[in-house]
């Protein structure tokens, strides 16, 4: 959903940090009727012209779309699928830009499977039991996982061709991290660094990936009115 203004005039707001609370919406007159407001929804963001809804937040946590921390609260883990959202539409708005790939309907169905299966085993109730305690359906749960999978390919596929390695980088990594988490796990012996080359030259690419992601997603911050309404 986006256009604040018409956000604004359906949803109240709740009071952001730093900001003064915006009032609740009033029901356009009536003369037949004059019941008092009633608020159907907040707005949990505002990211340029695109709002995130709080309704949504709350069926993102509901279904355990992002894995729990050890420990975690309830309220830091619904600020961290709030802020993960954000960079979605961050992400979104540039894929609305140039286009993207649409993930097959066979991967996103084998996300959803193992996403059901970890909410499944850490909640000890079935997926159904779950999505309706969230307030959310099956369908709405494979398009969350879909518009994820796409918004991965469209990042990568943008920054991954200037992703380059280096001998150096891959011999570098193996004689640091990679000895290193052989001892942690007691590997007696480790493989001869030719054995490895290539999956050492996947990590350490994915690794210099994950970091352009972020440096590029920052950008995008920097250049975008990001309000955040606390609750």
């Amino acid at each position: 959903m986006s256009g604040v203004g018409l956000a604004a005039l359906l949803f109240g707001l709740a009071a952001s940090a730093g900001e003064a609370p915006a009032p609740a919406a009033s029901p356009a007159p009536s003369s037949a009727s004059t019941a008092p407001a009633v608020v159907l929804d907040r707005i949990a963001a505002v990211v340029g012209d695109d709002v995130v809804l709080e309704s949504e937040i709350k069926k993102l946590a509901g279904v355990g779309y992002l894995p729990r921390n050890p420990g975690e609260t309830d309220g830091a883990y619904r600020e961290r699928i709030l802020a993960a959202r954000v960079v979605e539409v961050l992400r979104d708005q540039q894929l609305r830009k140039t286009g993207g790939l649409e993930p097959k309907r066979e991967e996103v169905e084998a996300r959803v499977a193992a996403l059901e299966e970890r909410v499944v085993k850490e909640r000890g109730e079935t997926l159904d039991t779950i999505l309706a305690r969230a307030g959310a359906t099956r369908e709405e749960l494979a398009a969350f996982v879909k518009r994820g999978m796409a918004l991965e390919s469209f990042v990568k596929e943008r920054l991954s061709p200037a992703i380059k390695t280096t001998d150096a980088e891959l011999r570098a990594y193996y004689d640091g991290p990679f000895h290193e988490e052989a001892r942690a796990r007691g590997l007696a012996t480790v493989p001869p660094y030719e054995d490895v080359a290539e999956q050492i030259r996947e990590v350490v690419r994915q690794r210099k990936l994950n970091v352009e992601i972020e440096r590029w997603t920052e950008q995008l911050r920097s250049q975008t009115r990001v309000l955040i309404y606390r609750r």
